[in-house]
């Protein structure tokens, strides 16, 4: 009788592990803004839509490099499909980096007569109004990365000593929150509702690149650190507990950046990698812990990757129909739901996706 039971208990517990490792997910193309030009989602929201970015004048290369003319914001929804959001009176670059829950909108245009390269911070309102949330005083550049419940927005911009700061805006009124000490380029990358903000402050350049990612705590930017023997991280997102998901090296990684995670208590997770892979990278981290990058495999290629707690580093490739034409290439967010966006390629060109959990 207890063989039979332990038996049982056995079977279940092999149909549980089954389970939990077999999420696997229907994929969306979100398609481009003009013919077979390239696209890239960036955000997606706990409604489904998503913001991104899309060539609309070439057919070559990533899209949102803020290098090349053409490149605009959009948003996507199911009933509304890719919508331009366009730029900046004038403007020829734009994309748009985050969405809340209101559908409001933050990203970074530039304007007429600028470079592609000198870009402003923006927001669209749900209604998708564009206006120009600028810079730090007689700063010349600035971007928005992401945008909060209320309406706060995370990003950088330059002084008027040419240093990138970590920069915030709340209500129209922008603040400078700094760096951490000695470094030349920081910038906060991600918010959560709490108005904690997670990012990288650069120091060199080098090679190699020295820089310490940091959690803004709403009076202090606190130094996360690297992996032991490391001198590179980078903070990339944050979820609404205070984890903080990103990148760092160290002695163990060769040198090399492995996806990390550091909790309230800024001790920091080595990740791991894909089967076969040497590097690592985690964009984002939802309610559920569930955090989203991309990660090497065996042939040096890029794949999108999924990390839980229970199934560790998945190929999200291995996770959607086979033969479906897509190769996953990066995921750069997930919503409350489990809903992925980011961009693989597709009859060789890279396509924004959405991937949906099917159970």
């Amino acid at each position: 009788m207890i063989f039979s039971t332990c038996l049982r208990w056995l079977a279940f517990v092999c149909a549980s592990l089954t389970l939990a490792a077999a999420q696997t997910y229907t994929v969306t193309d979100l398609g481009t803004l003009k013919g077979d030009n390239e696209s890239s989602g960036f955000w997606i929201n706990n409604s489904g839509s998503v913001v991104g970015c899309s060539d609309t004048e070439t057919t070559y290369g990533y899209p949102c490099t803020g290098l090349v003319a053409g490149q605009h914001a959009f948003l996507w929804t199911e009933s509304g499909g890719m919508q331009d959001l366009g730029t900046l009176s004038g403007g020829t670059v734009s994309a748009a980096l985050g969405i809340n829950h209101d559908g409001v909108i933050v990203g970074y245009s530039n304007q007429a007569d600028d470079l592609a390269t000198n870009f402003e911070a923006v927001e669209w309102s749900a209604a998708g109004v564009i206006s120009n949330l600028g810079t730090l005083k007689e700063g010349s550049s600035s971007a928005a990365f992401a945008i909060n419940f209320s309406g706060e927005v995370a990003g950088d911009s330059f002084n008027s000593k040419g240093i990138v700061k970590v920069t915030s805006w709340t209500n129209d009124d922008i603040t400078n929150l700094g760096g951490l000490p000695d470094s030349i380029f920081s910038a906060g990358l991600a918010i959560n509702k709490n108005g904690e903000i997670a990012g990288e402050s650069v120091y060199s350049y080098g090679p190699p690149i020295t820089s310490h990612a940091f959690r803004w705590t709403g009076t202090e930017l606190v130094d996360l650190g690297t992996l032991d023997g490391g001198v590179s991280s980078m903070g990339n997102g944050i979820n609404a507990a205070g984890t903080v998901v990103g990148q760092s090296d160290g002695v163990s990684t060769a040198g090399v950046w492995h996806a990390v995670k550091w909790k309230t208590d800024n001790k920091i997770e080595d990740l791991g990698l894909l089967p076969g892979g040497t590097y690592s990278v985690a964009f984002a981290v939802n309610e559920s812990g569930v955090i989203v990058g991309y990660a090497n495999i065996s042939d040096n290629a890029p794949h999108a990757m999924v990390w839980t707690s229970s199934g560790g580093m998945q190929d999200l490739n291995d996770l959607i129909p086979a033969h479906s034409g897509w190769v996953l290439i990066n995921a750069n967010s997930i919503n409350s739901s489990g809903q992925i966006v980011g961009y693989g390629t597709k009859k060789g060109y890279n396509h924004a996706f959405l991937l949906t959990p099917k159970n």
